[in-house]
């Protein structure tokens, strides 16, 4: 009976052992976790029950957008807010130069009477032929502001071009420096100087020194070369520059040089004074009698004499030029169509007069020495300056029509200046001037200076005083 009972207990525990194996040998089970790139499982088991929980957890990729900011868009006057900042500006072309310290071309731009220099590479001038594109083009540039007054290029495009027209090489004086021009004449001769190239060019009025780069130079094809010979005809557009006293025309690209393979036929222009005395019979020619300016009072007939020009002035109903030599001053009657482009030929200029002694008036001017009047902001011009002929650059302001006569302000970054048009000058302005000379056209002056009831003015004399630049 007691074994009977022994083994029962026995089987009892077999059988609770077994059990405890299938269940893991533990009441509560440690989590098992499997981790994945996309997914976690958790796993819970005990002895008396099983149960698994999964819980899943989506991770999405992340994704960074990076926007490039715009460049805003300022006026030359505002560029000083945005030093070291990305800019585009938009405004006219009014010259440009080399400067060789940093081995940059600098490009003037003006707008509204503000102007600033942008340095560029050469390779940013391609947009810039000045056989196309001329002074008073409208051109947008993009680049760091470097100071209020300069910015580095980074991008040039030419919005609006005013094509330039081909200038007389003796109209071509110091007073242009920085002015984009266009020749056209025959090789005079040519020198090769290292990697550069040199000519002398004639279009029959004069002659000017073409001095081509060696950047420019290797970009030129054979053929063009090889038309860069003396007696041979070109066509070269460039800036207007000075070295050692002399005046050069340089081209900046090579599309700018145009060579035509054969002379071109021009025509010498020279001046010859003379009087003629008629007789009854005969008709003879006769020099006429050179003086100096103390000789004048003296002299009688028709004299010449050369003299610088001190001041102009207005006497109803001509004006009175004073002129100046070693010997002294004296004031003469001029009328105005006589008078030289103010922009062109100034006060200061040295001018060959030929003058009725008995009258002391002028019959005929030209000028020697051209000195073209100076540019200068309109709170420079001041009444230390009457009778001086000065330019000024700026934008139209008040405009009037008093009687036959025209009346504005010019105003730049440094004030106001008033212009007063004579109507013996706007009743002979092109039609296309005097469209466009109104409240917001961009101009440029060319005039004397004058003083009326407590106001100075500038007096454009001639209609060649007044060019649109916009």
């Amino acid at each position: 009976m007691r074994v009977k009972f022994a083994l029962a207990l026995l089987l009892i525990g077999l059988v609770v052992i077994s059990a405890g194996c299938i269940g893991g040998g533990s009441k509560e089970s440690t989590p098992t976790t499997s981790s994945t790139t996309s997914s976690q499982t958790q796993t819970t088991t005990s002895a008396a029950q099983t149960t698994t929980t999964t819980t899943t957890t989506t991770t999405s990729p992340q994704t960074t957008t990076t926007s490039t900011p715009s460049i805003p868009k300022v006026s030359i006057g505002e560029i000083g807010n945005y030093v070291g900042k990305n800019v585009s500006v938009e405004g006219l072309l009014l010259g440009i130069s080399y400067d060789s310290a940093n081995h940059v071309y600098v490009i003037s731009m003006g707008e509204n009477g503000a102007k600033i220099n942008v340095t560029a590479k050469r390779g940013l001038l391609s947009v810039l032929n000045p056989l196309e594109v001329g002074v008073g083009s409208k051109i947008l540039v993009t680049g760091e502001v470097e100071s209020q007054e300069q910015l580095s290029a980074g991008e040039i495009e030419v919005v609006e071009k005013k094509a330039p027209t081909t200038s007389e090489i003796k109209d071509i004086s110091s007073g242009m420096l920085g002015k984009i021009v266009v020749i056209e004449g025959n090789v005079v001769s040519t020198k090769k100087i290292g990697s550069n190239l040199k000519l002398t060019v004639t279009d029959g009025t004069g002659e000017i020194v073409v001095f081509i780069p060696g950047s420019v130079v290797k970009e030129l094809s054979n053929e063009t070369l090889s038309g860069l010979k003396g007696g041979l005809g070109v066509k070269i557009g460039g800036y207007v520059d000075e070295y050692r006293g002399t005046l050069e025309v340089i081209p900046y690209i090579p599309e700018a040089i145009i060579a035509y393979g054969e002379p071109l036929q021009i025509e010498t222009t020279t001046t010859t004074t003379t009087t003629t005395t008629t007789t009854t019979s005969t008709q003879t020619q006769t020099e006429v009698q050179w003086v100096t300016v103390s000789e004048l009072s003296s002299a009688s007939g028709t004299v010449q004499l050369n003299a610088t020009w001190v001041k102009l002035y207005y006497s109803k109903p001509n004006y009175l030029i004073e002129v100046s030599d070693d010997t002294g001053r004296v004031n003469l009657t001029a009328e105005r169509e006589i008078l030289p482009n103010p922009i062109k030929v100034g006060t200061g200029s040295v001018l060959h007069l030929v003058v009725d002694a008995s009258s002391m008036k002028v019959l005929n001017l030209s000028a020697v020495s051209p000195q073209p009047s100076p540019l200068l902001s309109t709170a420079n011009v001041t009444a230390e300056l009457l009778g001086k002929t000065v330019v000024v650059q700026g934008t139209v302001s008040d405009f009037k029509t008093i009687g036959a006569n025209l009346k504005f302000l010019v105003v730049d970054g440094s004030g106001n200046i008033t212009v007063f048009v004579p109507s013996s000058v706007a009743s002979k302005l092109p039609e296309d001037v005097k469209s466009r000379l109104q409240d917001g056209a961009s101009v440029e002056i060319g005039g004397y200076v004058t003083e009326y009831k407590g106001t100075i003015e500038i007096i454009p004399y001639s209609v060649e005083g007044i060019e649109i630049l916009t």
